[in-house]
């Protein structure tokens, strides 16, 4: 019996030496292991964004006359940006909240439009990459004039 109670332990401390080296292995391999919601890429890993959009079309001050009535699409352009993921247009008829005007997103440097109704229009535009500190500037701001002239 003292032969299989020797066994025994010898067996126990066998596997209690295993299982501390694995414990000790994990731990020391994932020393620098954080909860990965905390992350934040390196500063320097991250480049400052390029020059903003510049707004090709409509041009500033441009009027529209249409002798049908709305809607109409007008069609907004604007420069490519390199590596550009993708643009934000913001548009609105008064040119106080257009910086609180929901941003779309354009996957391209131009976009269309539809005006319902008689107006000025302003809009404004920038770019965004995750490889960016941040979006690149907004644009300038531009307006045109939209009308139902029949």
């Amino acid at each position: 019996m003292e032969k299989n109670t020797i066994f025994l332990r010898n067996k126990l401390s066998y596997f209690a030496f295993v299982f501390l080296v694995l414990i000790t292995t994990l731990v020391v391999s994932n020393a620098g292991c954080k909860n990965p919601n905390e992350y934040e890429p390196q500063f320097d890993s991250l480049y400052p964004p390029p020059s903003a959009p510049q707004l090709i079309s409509p041009k500033n001050d441009t009027v529209i006359y249409y002798q049908t009535p709305f809607p109409h699409d007008i069609k907004l352009k604007w420069s490519v940006v390199e590596d550009v993921e993708y643009y934000q247009l913001q548009i609105a008829n008064d040119s106080t909240v257009l910086p609180d005007a929901n941003p779309v997103n354009v996957e391209v440097c131009s976009t269309f439009y539809a005006v319902s109704k008689n107006g000025f229009y302003f809009w404004r535009v920038r770019a965004y990459n995750r490889k960016w500190t941040w979006y690149t500037e907004w644009s300038q701001t531009r307006h045109f004039g939209v009308f139902y002239s029949p």
